[in-house]
């Protein structure tokens, strides 16, 4: 049997009796948190641009653009403009190996079911289960590289594997059968990959829309019958193409299936900015505890002589100078200068004038990095020192290695909470946000999810309580 053939037998097989009660837990907190940070992203200029766009397109199938009462699209850019709001400010979930899991996949499956006709209804269970096949897809496909493990340096994960996982998602939404599933696995490879110099840009938010998109447009085109490759996840020139050291294993059985997720949390972050830059935001939030003590509460610039940064090296996330939102978010050394002035990081401080102020400026010259040997380049093992020298020769450090909102170290439900209440109040009336809280935390029992998409717009929760139960 072909890896590929397995890859489709799986996905056509799952069920949702096979969800385990944390995997439900767990992508539950996922899809909260992705709703969250993608109705803040409706607010950023890269959403309202792909949206301007977007209106070219009309169909009459058409499915919501979350925080938006009165703006609908064809499924296919639905899942586009959603998507690069989740990743528009660099603020959803993280996976290991690393990845962006959710982003590539919640927008797809929320359009395609926003577009099922009534009398077709997809159920929270429905959508829960297609969630996790493509969450669980784009995990598998990346435990066959060794590569994958440490931060990338190539293609942008979320464009390669999460591709393939919406396109696993949006098939088993679809009812697609084995070989339609092959097909939409072979389709969607052909859509995959982006380069990683475009992170740090306007367009690496583009990568999750387009991963939405694709693997939903890859679905459909399987069920009208068009063929791919159908040893696309076996071949070197195939998905092998992404990575180096491809080495692709056949799935587990379906009796008993052992889904990733049960086995690896996922992060979840606190401040949108690139993941390993929370390592570096709690060292310098502890390091300037110690600074402030007898200071009254005001960070001693002048005193400060040098800060090293000991950090894994990581291209694309050292950024001595950031110019704009974008690079500071991919910036070790912003962040940490960031945390050092105020103490945390929040939305706040990746605004124009927070990036462009004069006391930033100042220490940012002051910043070094230094790359130990031993700190490798991984989510599940990297690390972060602060050390602040001053100039009386006295020195201040911390180190982190396990931040908070990391799995080994998950958010409390109380926290989560707080940070898609934030986010989403910004966008939605109140009652829709508590209509979303209260739809995503009973989802299994949701008999039409389309009640989701109605809050999502921003409606009252008072417009459909019939759905809920």
């Amino acid at each position: 049997q072909t890896v590929t053939g397995n890859f489709a037998k799986v996905i056509h097989g799952l069920n949702a009796n096979q969800l385990t009660d944390q995997v439900i837990q767990r992508s539950k907190r996922m899809i909260l948190d992705t709703l969250g940070v993608g109705l803040l992203g409706t607010s950023t200029e890269v959403c309202h641009k792909v949206a301007q766009y977007s209106k070219i397109y009309g169909s009459d199938l058409s499915s919501t653009i979350w925080g938006h009462l009165d703006f609908r699209l064809p499924p296919l850019y639905a899942a586009f403009v959603n998507g690069v709001a989740v990743h528009s400010m660099d603020f959803d979930d993280t996976w290991h190996p690393a990845t962006h899991p959710s982003g590539a996949v919640l927008p797809a499956v929320i359009a395609l079911s926003d577009a099922f006709p009534q009398k077709k209804k997809v159920s929270g269970l429905d959508l829960l289960l297609a969630f996790n096949v493509g969450i669980e897809v784009q995990g598998r496909l990346l435990h066959f590289s060794r590569e994958a493990r440490n931060i990338p340096r190539r293609f942008h994960p979320p464009a390669v594997v999460g591709t393939m996982g919406s396109a696993a998602a949006c098939a088993k939404l679809l009812a697609l059968d084995q070989l339609e599933c092959k097909n939409a696995l072979a389709i969607a490879a052909s859509y995959a990959g982006a380069p990683l110099a475009n992170a740090a840009t306007q367009i690496k938010p583009l990568h999750v829309g387009n991963a939405a998109k694709n693997g939903l447009e890859a679905a459909c085109l399987a069920l009208q019958g068009l063929q791919g490759n159908k040893q696309i996840l076996d071949m070197e020139s195939g998905m092998g193409a992404f990575y180096t050291d491809y080495n692709p294993q056949t799935l587990p059985t379906l009796q008993s299936y052992p889904w990733l997720l049960d086995q690896q949390d996922v992060a979840i972050k606190r401040f949108p900015a690139h993941l390993a830059t929370h390592w570096v935001a709690d060292a310098a939030s502890s390091v300037r505890r110690k600074l402030v003590e007898s200071s009254e509460n005001l960070l001693p610039l002048d005193k400060i002589e040098k800060v090293i940064l000991k950090v894994p090296e990581v291209k694309y996330v050292n950024r001595p100078s950031p110019a704009s939102e974008h690079e500071a978010r991919h910036s070790f050394q912003f962040v940490a200068c960031s945390a050092l002035l105020d103490g945390s990081m929040s939305v706040q401080s990746f605004t124009s004038e927070n990036v462009h102020r004069p006391a930033l400026r100042e220490l940012l010259c002051k910043t070094q990095l230094e790359h130990p040997p031993d700190n490798t380049p991984s989510f599940n093992s990297l690390y972060c020192e602060v050390r602040v020298t001053l100039w009386d020769g006295s020195t201040i450090s911390d180190r982190c290695t396990t931040f908070y909102g990391h799995w080994r170290k998950p958010l409390t439900k109380e926290d989560l909470q707080k940070k898609f209440q934030s986010n989403a109040l910004s966008i939605l009336p109140a009652e829709a946000v508590e209509g979303i809280i209260e739809t995503v935390y009973n989802l299994e029992k949701v008999e039409d999810c389309s009640v989701l998409s109605t809050f999502l717009s921003g409606q009252s929760a008072r417009a459909l309580p019939e759905k809920l139960h």
